[in-house]
């Protein structure tokens, strides 16, 4: 025994709690976690995955047209242009393997230094419209990481373009490598440091079928929860990952079904601020300028409540827009889970649907603050729902700082509705928040007759809906005082915020922000259209009561095209936070061994179904103009692989493609176990 131990390598910067083999009760524990996640439908079908393997394998042949195209438009010799490359590389859920039905694909274009950002945006997306099977794109050249939002064949993939200073980017490219982003521009690092840290995650955890199974577990719990989203304050798919990846570090020979219940109680102890790393912060290879997290350096680091630090260079925390409030939710639904789990384990093979069950958000509170951002077009309201939930944040912590206001919860997700308007009195309606049964119950073929005959007030209104649940400080005991919840600054500042964007149009979009009691909520917030009544309890009480003060500075509204309408319940509100307690998988015989899929970490593949989320039943066409070209190599589908099709090491044979683990870029993390 002490011999096995002395064997045994540890990842991470601190040894392992323990290196314990997994008991029989574990395994069970396991199956059964494994045996509920393929309930839930969290893995894709044999259909679905060759349908991405296809389009992955089609992009990566078109970046290579493209890149050839624009080396011989620039002067370069056939001989030149054919050796300049052009590589693809995914990143997050897809890469890691934890990816299910209906998820998008992360896909970052790595191109040579004599192809630029312009061509990526121009020719690229050309070639991109040309080809049968995109069916939407959406170019964003401007964004903080510069991105075109693609659907091809049913499957939503974004891409990424990165620029490294080299003259080829071919199959000897090698992107772990600190040494590529030398040279680069800020955006080109950000695009890859996707897949950089990504890979890094695989390779500093000590099993990686186990870790995956553990991370679609946390990912179902936390998602479910509404607590899995980075831009309103909760970790998103990155820390999630990194905080998973470290648990398997402390407990490098457990079954999945014990990093788990790990997860919970570690976290919730954890002694922030401090930092949670899987790796030594490095400072980079010399003479790159490259910010890296350092607290004792930055004070917007040292503002960091919970960091999780990503472990390639250079290093960056995933959690920094985490708010008081958001943390004190994460902390809530962590001690829950850490109770459910508990008496799981306790009773080897028995059902996790209770870990899972979905947070019923519209029960938590009695005050809620609704925010409305409606547009008179299906495009305009994507970009503008899209910015204005990236400023919810902002108004979270400013509820924070208001008097009366303990805790600002936002809700993940927003509900979606398209309103059939006949008069401009129903359109600002709708973009205030305020609709009427029948408008909410009108269908568009109610308002085509008055659209042909040119009624001036008919016109469909898009509006998307955030929601930030309040809790109130108690009364005095002396009952002595009133409360007034006074939204004055906070609604100003937001609306403010928003209007400010560049792409505003006040007669096409609005914005309004206003405090509703829970009674007043719309109906499309619940299931029957209203409330459940619920007896008062200590935590009702608590959580916003029903003699707060709502003054006439509590709602804050633009201008804007002011005539929006609500209708009927979008099908985003089956993905909001509902109660559904009666979910009752069926039993599935497991054949896993260790709780795990398969031997070399291959999902296992579900039952064959009649439903798709694709809307092409076959494999997607070949875009135009890529016949000719060569098969792609091994190294080069590798670097698009997922791990759920399983991985292997840097010094066996790869004919398949799968992702390659190489253990010597991660060489400084991992250290011998106390002697």
């Amino acid at each position: 025994m002490r011999s096995l131990q002395q064997e045994i390598k540890y990842l991470g910067v601190t040894p392992p709690i323990s290196t314990d083999q997994p008991r029989e009760s574990d395994v069970r524990s396991s199956e059964a976690l494994m045996g509920d996640l393929v309930a839930l439908n969290q893995f894709e079908s044999e259909q679905e995955r060759k349908v991405r393997e296809r389009l992955l394998s089609n992009i990566a042949q078109l970046v290579t047209k493209f890149v050839h195209d624009v080396s011989i438009k620039s002067g370069m010799s056939e001989k030149v242009a054919s050796e300049a490359g052009g590589r693809i590389y995914t990143s997050g859920s897809y890469r890691l393997g934890v990816h299910g039905p209906g998820s998008d694909i992360d896909t970052i274009c790595v191109c040579p230094r004599h192809i630029y950002k312009e061509h990526f945006f121009g020719e690229f997306q050309d070639m991109l419209r040309a080809w049968p099977a995109v069916t939407e794109i959406s170019a964003v050249p401007s964004a903080f990481v510069p991105v075109m939002k693609t659907v091809i064949s049913g499957v939503e993939v974004d891409l990424l373009f990165a620029r490294v200073n080299l003259a080829e980017a071919g199959d000897k490219l090698d992107i772990e490598k600190d040494e590529i982003l030398r040279g680069v521009d800020d955006a080109s690092q950000r695009s890859l440091n996707g897949p950089r840290v990504t890979d890094m995650i695989l390779n500093l955890v000590p099993d990686v079928a186990t870790f995956r199974t553990a991370l679609r577990t946390i990912r179902l719990w936390a998602k479910r929860r509404g607590i899995y989203s980075n831009v309103l304050g909760f970790p998103g798919g990155v820390a999630w990952a990194l905080l998973t990846a470290r648990i398997c570090q402390l407990y490098p020979t457990a079954a999945p079904a014990t990093i788990v219940g790990k997860f919970f109680p570690i976290y919730y102890q954890w002694g922030w601020p401090q930092p949670v790393i899987l790796k030594k912060i490095e400072t980079g290879p010399p003479n790159m300028q490259h910010s890296v997290w350092n607290p004792k350096l930055d004070r917007r680091d040292m503002a960091h409540r919970m960091p999780v630090i990503t472990p390639a260079y250079p290093s960056m925390c995933s959690t920094h827009n985490i708010t008081a409030s958001t943390m004190s939710i994460i902390k809530k639904e962590m001690l829950r889970a850490m109770q459910i789990t508990d008496e799981i384990l306790k009773n080897p093979g028995s059902s996790w649907m209770g870990l899972f069950e979905r947070a019923d958000f519209f029960s938590m509170y009695k005050t809620y603050v609704h925010v409305v951002a409606s547009a008179s077009t299906s495009e305009g309201i994507k970009d503008w729902s899209g910015m204005v939930e990236s400023r919810i944040r902002t108004l979270v912590q400013d509820l924070e700082n208001t008097d009366n206001i303990l805790t600002a919860h936002p809700q993940v997700g927003g509900i979606s509705n398209v309103f059939y308007c006949l008069t401009e009195e129903e359109q600002a309606a709708a973009s205030q928040g305020e609709v009427s049964s029948e408008l909410m119950n009108r269908k568009e073929e109610d308002i085509k007759d008055k659209i042909a005959e040119g009624g001036e007030g008919a016109r469909k209104i898009w509006t998307k809906n955030f929601f930030i649940g309040l809790e109130i400080e108690k009364k005095p005991k002396d009952g002595q005082g009133s409360r007034v919840l006074n939204l004055f600054y906070p609604s100003k500042r937001f609306c403010s915020a928003c209007q400010g964007w560049d792409k505003y149009n006040e007669m096409e979009m609005s914005v309004i922000l206003r405090p509703a009691k829970r009674s007043d909520l719309p109906p499309y917030c619940f299931p029957d259209g209203q409330p459940k009544s619920k007896k008062k309890t200590k935590r009702g009480q608590q959580n916003g009561s029903a003699d707060v003060g709502m003054g006439d500075a509590g709602e804050e509204s633009s201008q804007g095209p002011a005539k929006r309408s609500k209708a009927t319940p979008s099908e985003e509100l089956s993905q909001i936070s509902l109660t559904t307690s009666n979910e009752t998988p069926k039993m599935i015989s497991s054949p896993l061994t260790n709780g795990v899929p398969l031997p070399n970490g291959a999902d296992p593949i579900p039952p064959p179904t009649t439903t798709s989320n694709l809307t092409n039943g076959g494999l997607p066409p070949p875009p135009p103009g890529i016949e000719n070209l060569p098969p792609l190599s091994s190294t080069s589908l590798s670097g698009f692989a997922t791990a759920a099709n399983g991985v292997v090491n840097s010094g066996d044979r790869n004919t398949d493609g799968l992702v390659v683990l190489n253990p010597t870029t991660t060489s400084n993390g991992a250290q011998a176990a106390a002697q």
